[in-house]
Protein backbone atom coordinates (compact mmCIF):
# COMPACT_ATOMS: atom_id res chain seq x y z
CA UNK A 1 0.00 0.00 0.00
CA UNK A 2 3.10 2.52 0.79
CA UNK A 3 4.30 1.37 -2.48
CA UNK A 4 1.05 2.11 -4.92
CA UNK A 5 0.50 5.17 -2.88
CA UNK A 6 -2.83 3.53 -1.29
CA UNK A 7 -4.27 2.15 -4.61
CA UNK A 8 -3.77 -1.78 -3.43
CA UNK A 9 -6.86 -2.78 -1.61
CA UNK A 10 -6.80 -5.76 0.34
CA UNK A 11 -9.91 -8.70 0.63
CA UNK A 12 -9.31 -10.04 4.14
CA UNK A 13 -11.23 -13.11 5.11
CA UNK A 14 -11.88 -13.64 8.65
CA UNK A 15 -14.25 -16.35 8.38
CA UNK A 16 -12.57 -19.60 9.99
CA UNK A 17 -9.64 -20.24 11.88
CA UNK A 18 -7.18 -17.59 13.59
CA UNK A 19 -7.15 -14.87 11.02
CA UNK A 20 -6.07 -10.88 11.33
CA UNK A 21 -9.48 -8.94 10.35
CA UNK A 22 -11.37 -6.21 11.84
CA UNK A 23 -9.42 -6.21 15.31
CA UNK A 24 -6.21 -5.24 13.75
CA UNK A 25 -6.79 -4.41 10.00
CA UNK A 26 -9.35 -2.02 9.24
CA UNK A 27 -7.22 0.16 7.23
CA UNK A 28 -6.41 -2.30 4.52
CA UNK A 29 -9.74 -2.81 2.93
CA UNK A 30 -12.92 -5.18 3.22
CA UNK A 31 -13.01 -7.89 5.34
CA UNK A 32 -15.03 -10.43 4.17
CA UNK A 33 -17.15 -11.61 7.28
CA UNK A 34 -18.75 -14.77 6.55
CA UNK A 35 -19.91 -17.36 4.87
CA UNK A 36 -23.74 -18.78 4.41
CA UNK A 37 -25.87 -20.98 2.51
CA UNK A 38 -29.01 -21.69 1.87
CA UNK A 39 -27.71 -24.90 0.73
CA UNK A 40 -26.90 -26.01 4.14
CA UNK A 41 -29.78 -24.02 5.54
CA UNK A 42 -27.94 -21.62 7.86
CA UNK A 43 -28.43 -18.42 6.47
CA UNK A 44 -31.17 -16.08 7.75
CA UNK A 45 -30.95 -12.16 6.91
CA UNK A 46 -31.78 -11.34 9.99
CA UNK A 47 -28.61 -13.18 11.82
CA UNK A 48 -26.52 -11.74 8.76
CA UNK A 49 -27.98 -7.98 9.81
CA UNK A 50 -27.30 -8.97 13.42
CA UNK A 51 -23.25 -9.36 12.91
CA UNK A 52 -23.61 -6.39 11.04
CA UNK A 53 -25.68 -4.46 13.73
CA UNK A 54 -23.31 -5.65 16.95
CA UNK A 55 -20.02 -4.83 15.02
CA UNK A 56 -21.30 -1.53 13.56
CA UNK A 57 -21.12 -0.03 16.72
CA UNK A 58 -16.89 -0.46 17.21
CA UNK A 59 -16.09 -1.46 13.52
CA UNK A 60 -16.43 0.91 10.38
CA UNK A 61 -19.68 -0.82 9.08
CA UNK A 62 -18.56 0.13 5.09
CA UNK A 63 -15.49 -2.08 5.96
CA UNK A 64 -17.56 -5.09 6.12
CA UNK A 65 -18.03 -7.60 3.18
CA UNK A 66 -22.28 -8.33 3.65
CA UNK A 67 -23.67 -11.30 1.81
CA UNK A 68 -26.91 -11.37 0.34
CA UNK A 69 -28.22 -14.75 -1.61
CA UNK A 70 -30.76 -15.98 -3.89
CA UNK A 71 -33.36 -16.66 -1.94
CA UNK A 72 -35.20 -18.37 -4.68
CA UNK A 73 -33.07 -21.31 -4.08
CA UNK A 74 -33.13 -24.32 -1.65
CA UNK A 75 -36.07 -23.10 0.18
CA UNK A 76 -37.54 -26.41 0.27
CA UNK A 77 -33.84 -26.77 3.05
CA UNK A 78 -36.36 -24.09 5.58
CA UNK A 79 -39.53 -25.64 7.15
CA UNK A 80 -42.45 -24.81 5.49
CA UNK A 81 -43.74 -22.46 8.74
CA UNK A 82 -40.02 -21.44 8.77
CA UNK A 83 -41.21 -17.61 8.55
CA UNK A 84 -38.00 -15.87 9.40
CA UNK A 85 -36.81 -18.06 6.08
CA UNK A 86 -34.68 -16.17 3.42
CA UNK A 87 -37.74 -17.15 0.88
CA UNK A 88 -39.93 -14.83 3.14
CA UNK A 89 -38.33 -11.56 2.24
CA UNK A 90 -38.32 -9.93 -0.99
CA UNK A 91 -34.95 -9.69 -2.48
CA UNK A 92 -35.37 -5.58 -2.42
CA UNK A 93 -35.28 -6.22 1.45
CA UNK A 94 -32.74 -8.68 1.47
CA UNK A 95 -30.46 -6.29 -0.18
CA UNK A 96 -31.51 -3.47 2.09
CA UNK A 97 -30.15 -5.05 5.27
CA UNK A 98 -26.59 -4.90 3.57
CA UNK A 99 -26.49 -1.08 2.01
CA UNK A 100 -24.66 0.11 5.27
CA UNK A 101 -21.77 -2.20 4.51
CA UNK A 102 -19.65 -3.20 1.59
CA UNK A 103 -22.93 -5.52 -0.20
CA UNK A 104 -21.63 -8.95 -1.30
CA UNK A 105 -24.25 -10.86 -3.95
CA UNK A 106 -23.26 -14.70 -2.46
CA UNK A 107 -24.40 -16.07 -5.66
CA UNK A 108 -24.48 -17.24 -9.30
CA UNK A 109 -26.21 -14.66 -10.71
CA UNK A 110 -26.99 -16.55 -13.55
CA UNK A 111 -28.92 -18.54 -11.11
CA UNK A 112 -31.73 -16.07 -10.35
CA UNK A 113 -35.07 -16.42 -11.74
CA UNK A 114 -36.06 -13.11 -13.97
CA UNK A 115 -38.41 -11.70 -11.56
CA UNK A 116 -35.39 -11.40 -9.32
CA UNK A 117 -34.09 -8.67 -11.76
CA UNK A 118 -36.26 -5.92 -10.54
CA UNK A 119 -34.23 -5.61 -7.89
CA UNK A 120 -31.67 -3.88 -10.53
CA UNK A 121 -33.37 -0.27 -10.09
CA UNK A 122 -32.74 -0.26 -6.37
CA UNK A 123 -29.17 -1.47 -6.63
CA UNK A 124 -28.48 1.39 -9.33
CA UNK A 125 -30.11 4.03 -7.25
CA UNK A 126 -27.93 2.94 -4.24
CA UNK A 127 -24.97 3.24 -5.82
CA UNK A 128 -25.32 6.90 -6.58
CA UNK A 129 -25.86 7.13 -2.57
CA UNK A 130 -23.50 4.79 -1.63
CA UNK A 131 -20.28 7.07 -1.55
CA UNK A 132 -22.04 9.78 0.44
CA UNK A 133 -23.45 7.34 2.61
CA UNK A 134 -20.40 5.52 3.34
CA UNK A 135 -18.53 9.13 4.08
CA UNK A 136 -20.30 9.04 7.65
CA UNK A 137 -19.45 7.63 10.94
CA UNK A 138 -22.18 4.35 10.89
CA UNK A 139 -23.82 3.49 14.31
CA UNK A 140 -26.49 1.13 15.21
CA UNK A 141 -30.28 2.35 15.95
CA UNK A 142 -33.06 0.60 17.53
CA UNK A 143 -33.21 -2.42 18.58
CA UNK A 144 -30.96 -5.47 18.38
CA UNK A 145 -32.16 -7.36 15.24
CA UNK A 146 -34.00 -10.56 16.27
CA UNK A 147 -36.38 -11.10 12.65
CA UNK A 148 -39.24 -9.43 14.36
CA UNK A 149 -37.99 -5.62 15.80
CA UNK A 150 -37.58 -2.57 14.40
CA UNK A 151 -33.63 -1.77 13.72
CA UNK A 152 -31.06 0.00 11.32
CA UNK A 153 -28.61 2.28 11.17
CA UNK A 154 -27.73 5.91 11.36
CA UNK A 155 -24.70 7.52 8.85
CA UNK A 156 -23.70 10.64 10.90
CA UNK A 157 -22.06 13.44 8.87
CA UNK A 158 -21.26 17.08 9.76
CA UNK A 159 -25.44 18.71 9.42
CA UNK A 160 -26.59 15.93 7.37
CA UNK A 161 -26.70 11.69 7.47
CA UNK A 162 -28.77 9.05 6.56
CA UNK A 163 -30.95 6.85 8.76
CA UNK A 164 -32.22 3.70 7.50
CA UNK A 165 -34.73 2.01 9.40
CA UNK A 166 -35.68 -1.66 9.16
CA UNK A 167 -39.22 -3.06 10.34
CA UNK A 168 -38.40 -6.78 10.74
CA UNK A 169 -41.26 -9.58 10.68
CA UNK A 170 -43.85 -7.70 13.80
CA UNK A 171 -47.43 -6.68 13.88
CA UNK A 172 -46.30 -3.05 14.38
CA UNK A 173 -46.81 -0.53 11.79
CA UNK A 174 -44.85 2.52 13.81
CA UNK A 175 -42.68 2.56 15.97
CA UNK A 176 -39.97 5.06 18.56
CA UNK A 177 -36.66 4.59 17.00
CA UNK A 178 -33.46 5.32 19.25
CA UNK A 179 -31.02 7.43 17.40
CA UNK A 180 -28.06 9.53 18.15
CA UNK A 181 -29.56 12.37 17.50
CA UNK A 182 -30.21 15.45 20.08
CA UNK A 183 -33.48 15.42 21.98
CA UNK A 184 -35.18 18.33 20.36
CA UNK A 185 -33.20 18.38 17.22
CA UNK A 186 -35.14 19.39 14.70
CA UNK A 187 -34.55 18.11 11.19
CA UNK A 188 -36.08 17.43 7.54
CA UNK A 189 -36.11 13.70 6.52
CA UNK A 190 -35.81 12.89 3.00
CA UNK A 191 -37.17 9.78 2.00
CA UNK A 192 -34.24 8.47 -0.80
CA UNK A 193 -35.23 4.27 -0.56
CA UNK A 194 -37.86 1.83 0.42
CA UNK A 195 -41.17 2.89 1.72
CA UNK A 196 -41.18 6.06 3.41
CA UNK A 197 -42.52 9.97 3.25
CA UNK A 198 -40.49 13.22 3.06
CA UNK A 199 -41.49 15.21 6.61
CA UNK A 200 -40.31 17.58 9.07
CA UNK A 201 -39.84 15.75 12.94
CA UNK A 202 -38.85 16.94 15.99
CA UNK A 203 -36.40 14.48 18.09
CA UNK A 204 -37.91 13.72 21.35
CA UNK A 205 -36.59 13.66 24.91
CA UNK A 206 -34.89 10.43 24.12
CA UNK A 207 -33.33 10.70 21.19
CA UNK A 208 -35.92 8.88 19.44
CA UNK A 209 -37.79 9.49 16.04
CA UNK A 210 -41.37 7.90 15.32
CA UNK A 211 -40.74 6.11 11.73
CA UNK A 212 -44.27 4.44 9.75
CA UNK A 213 -43.71 1.38 8.07
CA UNK A 214 -47.28 -0.18 7.26
CA UNK A 215 -45.66 -3.65 5.94
CA UNK A 216 -43.53 -5.96 7.80
CA UNK A 217 -39.91 -6.98 6.14
CA UNK A 218 -39.53 -3.34 4.82
CA UNK A 219 -37.39 -0.47 5.27
CA UNK A 220 -36.59 3.16 4.57
CA UNK A 221 -33.62 5.17 4.04
CA UNK A 222 -33.72 8.72 4.93
CA UNK A 223 -31.61 11.40 4.19
CA UNK A 224 -31.86 14.00 6.60
CA UNK A 225 -30.97 17.37 7.07
CA UNK A 226 -30.54 19.60 9.80
CA UNK A 227 -32.62 23.35 9.72
CA UNK A 228 -29.18 25.04 8.43
CA UNK A 229 -28.60 22.74 5.36
CA UNK A 230 -30.68 22.50 2.49
CA UNK A 231 -32.89 20.08 1.03
CA UNK A 232 -32.93 19.59 -2.64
Amino acid sequence: MAVTNNRAVFNLDVTAGRRNGYHYFNTYGNIFLENRYTDWGNYYPYTTLRNLWMLSKYIPAQNLQIEFLNNYRNADKYAANDLLAPSKNSLDYEFALTMMAQPLAWMEATGLPEKAFAVAPVINKYRSLQADIHSGQIFPIGNEPSGTSWTGFQSIKKNEGYLLVIREKNKLKQSFIRTWLSPGQKLFLKAAMGTGRNQAITVNSRGEIKVILPEPNTYVLYHYYLPNVGTN
